[in-house]
């Protein structure tokens, strides 16, 4: 893949590119340059990351020269607790710390990522500043692929695919198939965030059976989850409640002919994976 594309050409200001994102950077103007030269304001403009707390966006500063491909995807690999620890002043220390922070923001409440790719006029890892000479806003979404505990971090440009997903995850109709009659029934809203925690405590594997779901064209892993006690009967839309299955038993909970004692036992074993890791049981839509 050629990443010559992501190469900066112009010499663009950072406060004008993160302004670009949304972020308000109108706070750059207070210092003793004022408007005219708020992008040179040393609080900000040698930040390698920034922040909006309330649209919750990161903007990163990475440099195309750590860029690489793998796995047919752009990615850029680090770790910021190594740079702050060996950094050659304070601020420097500091700002990676301050961007550690910022891609743990990311990696665990999946705050939006955006990325200035920086080019040119980097100093070698002894100078306490570097001063891009071309930068670019990127125009993909970028995300963290991984973080661990010792702060190595890949970030990957575009979005993620989503590891496990259920009936409810697929949009639309595949070309082909017939589209849905207008019907008057009832729709009971589901909770992503319990159909999600099912389909991660599946690990992708039908609670059931134990066979492994099948992985669609986008690269996820498919199951069903199912309400042991129907929403229509009462049945509460929380952990204790839904399990992941094959399409197969699925169609089997519904429709059996050993529906009532299916689900009994479906009960049981949720209460038995409930307790064996210890879930909030009363995990809800909220």
């Amino acid at each position: 893949m050629d990443i010559e594309f992501l190469k900066p050409s112009d010499r663009l200001r950072v406060m004008d590119l993160v302004e670009s994102t949304g972020i308000d950077v109108s706070d750059w103007a207070n210092f003793k340059g004022g408007v005219e030269k708020a992008a040179s304001n040393p609080k900000y403009c040698y930040e390698w990351s920034y922040e909006d707390h309330s649209k919750q966006v990161i903007v990163l500063n990475l440099w195309y020269e750590n860029l690489s491909v793998q796995d047919g995807e752009i990615v850029q690999k680090l770790n910021l607790r190594d740079i702050a620890k060996n950094a050659a002043s304070s601020p420097q220390s500091r700002r990676a710390t301050k961007m550690d922070f910022s891609l743990q923001k990311a990696a665990r409440l999946n705050w939006l990522v955006r990325v200035i790719i920086c080019d040119g006029g980097r100093r070698d890892s002894n100078a306490t500043k570097s001063s891009a000479d071309r930068r670019l806003l990127d125009g993909e979404k970028w995300y963290v692929k991984s973080y661990t505990d010792s702060g190595d971090c890949v970030l990957v440009r575009g979005e993620p695919t989503e590891l496990f997903i259920d009936q409810f995850s697929i949009e639309g109709v595949p070309a082909g198939e017939a589209k849905k009659r207008e019907s008057m029934t009832s729709v009971y809203e589901r909770s992503p965030q319990v159909r999600s925690y099912i389909l991660k405590r599946s690990g992708g594997f039908c609670e059931w059976c134990g066979q492994e779901g099948f992985k669609t064209l986008s690269g996820s892993v498919y199951l069903e989850t199912h309400h042991i006690q129907p929403l229509s009967d009462n049945g509460s839309d929380t952990v204790d409640n839904v399990v992941a299955l094959c399409p197969n038993h699925h169609r089997e909970a519904h429709f059996g002919e050993s529906a009532v004692q299916f689900r009994k036992e479906l009960a049981e074993r949720v209460e038995k994976l409930n307790k064996s890791i210890q879930p909030t049981n009363n995990a809800s839509a909220d």
